[in-house]
């Protein structure tokens, strides 16, 4: 039997195939430089901080805290957030760790912040921590008394608020003061002692032993950079919004394996973001039984019916 094949054309002696890889880069590089419009930066209200912790029926809407250590954290990991939001109903409460370390610019921050939370349907707390000392293991073991009055104020507002969720960067997350917010977060719950779930996150460090690879619509990414952009003056300074998507791309990448062992086969999400999840039982942290991967079709409540179960 003859098999027939149909022959590429003849190019010209003067032309050469299309570099698709080249293409596909280009397209890639066009987006880096992209001019997304930045936040106008005016708002109809814009209060001085502290902000009063308002009341919240947590019997009618369950609440997820984020413990945010700068202002822009609230957008870089609050997919979780958002979908329980949506989904599910939660109140998102974002707590400003700090305003960041340049005091010059703290009231500015706490502007652009307030513009970032309303975009997102967040409900701003400043933290208020007493002397607004540094966040780091430094001061942890320098500064005792100090941080424990730190620990304690938040644990205050665990009380007030009783979080179902807690949000906060895992203990290697790559900056000092992300590492310092998860260690005062575990020493907060401590103070606390009622169980909740708490999401570590990550950013600046990838978490060790992520055990959640949770997808994001593509909705969601457009949401969380709608957001970014009212941190104009940081943006604008270093233009990360422009490589939040790729990054969220690239946790797919990650967690396919990271997550789920190696030599596994990803979900074919577009985007996603990696979490680990425990059961705080109120004195130490328990894990599920097994990790998981949660699409948009499935709601992400869905988590904490796991960590119940296993709980």
């Amino acid at each position: 039997m003859t098999s027939v094949t149909n022959p590429l054309p003849e190019l010209p002696d003067d032309a050469s195939p299309p570099d698709v890889f080249m293409t596909f880069v280009r397209r890639h590089r066009a987006l880096l430089a992209a001019s997304l419009p930045l936040d106008d930066g005016v708002a109809p209200v814009l209060v001085a901080r502290p902000v009063a912790a308002k009341a919240v029926d947590t019997a009618a809407a369950p609440v997820v805290m984020l413990i945010s250590p700068h202002p822009d954290d609230e957008c870089l990991v609050g997919g979780l957030a958002m979908r329980l939001q949506r989904e599910s109903g939660f109140q998102v409460v974002n707590v400003a760790a700090t305003l960041g370390s340049n005091v010059a610019r703290q009231a500015a921050r706490w502007h652009e912040l307030q513009r970032a939370c309303a975009t997102l349907a967040f409900d701003l707390v400043d933290a208020a921590l007493p002397g607004r000392q540094p966040l780091t293991l430094a001061r942890r073991g320098a500064d005792p008394a100090g941080w424990r009055t730190d620990a304690a104020r938040l644990a205050e507002l665990f009380a007030q608020y009783r979080p179902q969720v807690v949000i906060c960067p895992h203990g290697g997350d790559g900056s000092a003061t992300h590492i310092g917010t998860h260690a005062l977060t575990i020493d907060a719950l401590r103070l606390h002692a009622r169980p909740l779930c708490l999401a570590q996150s990550e950013f600046w460090g990838t978490l060790p032993l992520p055990n959640c690879l949770l997808e994001l619509a593509d909705r969601h990414v457009a949401d969380m950079l709608r957001a970014l952009v009212c941190h104009r003056k940081e943006v604008a300074r270093n233009p990360y919004h422009l490589r939040l998507p790729a990054w969220l791309a690239d946790s797919v990448r990650r967690g396919g394996e990271s997550v789920f062992g190696a030599g596994s086969t990803p979900p074919s999400f577009a985007f996603g973001a990696l979490y680990r999840f425990d059961w705080w039982d109120g004195s130490m942290l328990q894990p599920p039984a097994a990790p998981v991967a949660i699409d948009v079709a499935q709601p992400a409540s869905r988590l904490l019916e796991r960590l119940a179960v296993s709980g």
